[in-house]
């Protein structure tokens, strides 16, 4: 088998108002004085986190990463997804009756339960050759974007 390679952002990148900024600043922090005043300070402290967290990747541009499809895994950057661990794969592309667009992904379902999805960046150029090199080292199984992408694309991350 030969090796295929291609770069990629390792996530799409949006450029947001300060509106944007403000609303999702205003949202959080009104979860977090909810579930303070609901007496779980932990939750509260946990939403504040993971939205300064969203708020910081969303404001940088991602950075390029280098993919690669050999003979002992997939490589995503420094992180090695070996064969043995996947369980199988699917390319997730735009519905045809969404009018949410987004680039080709390769859906990678891995045998660990704490990382079930792997999503990995691809594009309209690489995609068939990808597909093809994966249909012989692993079954194909045919699903849809996990709900959390599509919200997380909606709601403008």
């Amino acid at each position: 088998m030969e090796t295929i390679s291609w770069v990629a952002p390792e996530h799409e990148h949006r450029e947001h108002t300060s509106d944007w900024y403000w609303a999702i600043g205003i949202i959080s922090v009104s979860l977090a004085i909810a579930f303070i005043i609901a007496g779980n300070m932990l939750l509260s402290i946990v939403i504040v986190l993971g939205m300064g967290t969203l708020l910081f990747t969303a404001k940088n541009p991602p950075q390029l990463k280098e993919y690669k499809i050999s003979r002992i895994g997939i490589r995503a950057g420094s992180k090695l997804y070996p064969w043995e661990s996947l369980h199988s794969f699917c390319v997730v592309e735009k519905e045809e009756d969404s009018k949410d667009y987004h680039e080709p992904k390769l859906m990678l379902i891995s045998k660990k339960s704490y990382l079930p999805h792997i999503m990995i960046p691809l594009n309209e150029y690489i995609k068939d050759d990808v597909y093809e090199a994966l249909v012989l080292l692993l079954p194909e199984e045919p699903r849809e974007e996990p709900i959390i992408e599509r919200l997380a694309r909606k709601a403008g991350f």
